[in-house]
């Protein structure tokens, strides 16, 4: 009922705004100025949203489409993120938690603000212990997959300082992984529908603070960026073990920024900081004993390049570790660290100026029962039933913009377990899986 009520005049209004909208306007943010006029974004204030949903079916007897790559869990028709986002942009050459630009050091402050809102199935990935995991609508005994959060609530100050600096201050998307979890179009970077492994074992978002600043640099120069952050570990506000995790990213562009290399890091102490009752925080539980602590590390490193105007591609590569996971010391009998690695490479190619063709090929180590959705903890399965092992990854999509306010994908995707373990997919029945997946999004 809740979903019906919603997404009828949720998705209602996304194609409204798509029936009149004029070519030579931006989609983001269309709908407000048609409600309110360009008052708000004379003063820099842009009010935009976006609704997503896809069907999915795969190849075998059961509903089950295996969380390990997707925020959904079942076959059929799923409201992935109907969203609506308050933003005021700085006014700055670096832009956070993605990448220092060549252009002059501002020399005036400038301040900027973010709040987002989800609803939908993503949402539940979402969600933040301490500030919307105990709404009614995220209460996880009830039959509706849908959940809704405050995504990101944040304040961000520029400084004229070093070569330009940003400091982003409240609940922010995480600025590790290649891919992110919000539906937007390009630049950022999400070409697929469903997600990598490596994506699915990192964090979604951070409460604290995040400072991204430019090393100052000669025109015609290589450009080098650096993000120090501080923040409440993982997918949380309130941590029973009360430690900061530091985030360490460096950032390096060609002086033509035609390569990208991102190495990205998160180190603290991850004990106590998963919660089962509500499907959220961390998705590493701990076994340990109150005061303990079990660090937890995980890296990223990516470079993307265009090969020609036609072509691009991505590699990123992943390695993670949890001290005394609980999920691998269950398994072992014994306290028992875990570690996760993979690597998955991107091809993006431009058929025309409103289609791509996108494929990826990932590999991902999880031979360490630690995360509770890729093994299926998260369902309450039992220990001698939980999944791992190696896996691989083949994907590949067509994007297709019929509008820039619209975006299609069909998108096929296979699935291969190596493991003498228990099966991941099908409930367990079996070690692959093929995934046919059709996605619009609207931007409003």
């Amino acid at each position: 009922m809740i979903r019906t009520k919603l997404l009828t005049p949720g998705l209602g209004l996304c194609l409204l705004s798509t029936a009149v909208f004029a070519a030579d306007q931006s989609p983001q943010g269309f709908l407000a100025r048609s409600l309110f006029g360009n008052s708000l974004e004379d003063h820099g204030v842009l009010v935009h949203g976006w609704g997503q949903a896809g069907l999915i079916i795969n190849d075998n007897d059961t509903d089950d489409v295996s969380k390990q790559g997707f925020f959904n869990s079942d076959e059929g028709f799923n409201l992935n993120q109907l969203a609506i986002a308050i933003e005021k942009k700085v006014a700055s050459n670096v832009v956070s938690r993605a990448t220092p630009t060549p252009a002059p050091m501002p020399d005036s402050f400038d301040w900027g603000f973010n709040v987002t809102a989800i609803y939908g199935n993503d949402a539940n990935y979402f969600k933040t212990y301490g500030w919307d995991e105990d709404l009614g609508v995220n209460d996880m005994r009830d039959e509706d997959e849908e959940a809704f959060n405050v995504a990101q609530a944040y304040l961000e100050l520029y400084i004229p300082a070093l070569g330009g600096s940003n400091l982003m201050l409240g609940l922010f998307h995480t600025p590790l992984e290649n891919e992110i979890g919000f539906p937007l179009p390009a630049p950022a970077p999400t070409e697929f529908y469903t997600h990598t492994y490596s994506f699915m074992h990192g964090p979604a978002k951070h409460a604290g603070a995040l400072y991204s600043f430019k090393l100052p640099h000669d025109k015609g120069s290589n450009i080098w960026g650096l993000e120090l952050g501080a923040v409440q570990g993982w997918n949380n506000i309130q941590d029973p073990n009360n430690d900061i995790d530091v985030i360490a990213n460096l950032r390096w562009r060609s002086s033509d920024m035609s390569l990208w290399i991102d190495w990205e890091n998160i180190y603290g102490n991850g004990a106590n900081d998963s919660f089962a009752e509500c499907g959220c925080g961390s998705p590493f539980p701990t076994a340990t004993t109150p005061g303990e602590d079990a660090k937890r590390y995980q890296t990223y490193l990516t470079i993307s390049k265009p090969l020609n105007g036609a072509n691009r591609i991505a590699l990123e590569m992943s390695y993670g570790e949890q001290e005394k996971s609980a999920l691998s010391t269950l398994v072992n009998g014994e306290p028992t660290d875990a570690k996760w690695y993979g690597a998955n490479l991107n091809w993006y190619h431009r058929v025309s100026e409103t289609t791509t063709w996108n494929s990826r090929f990932e590999y991902f180590n999880g031979e360490d029962p630690a995360h509770v959705v890729l093994t299926g903890a998260n369902v309450g399965k039992a220990p001698s039933d939980w999944s791992y092992g190696e896996f691989y990854a083949l994907t590949s999509n067509i994007t297709w913009f019929p509008s820039p306010a619209v975006r299609i994908r069909p998108e096929l995707r296979y699935d291969l377990q190596d493991s003498s373990g228990p099966n991941a997919f099908g409930d367990g029945t079996e070690d692959n899986q093929i995934i046919a997946s059709l996605d619009m999004t609207v931007y409003f």
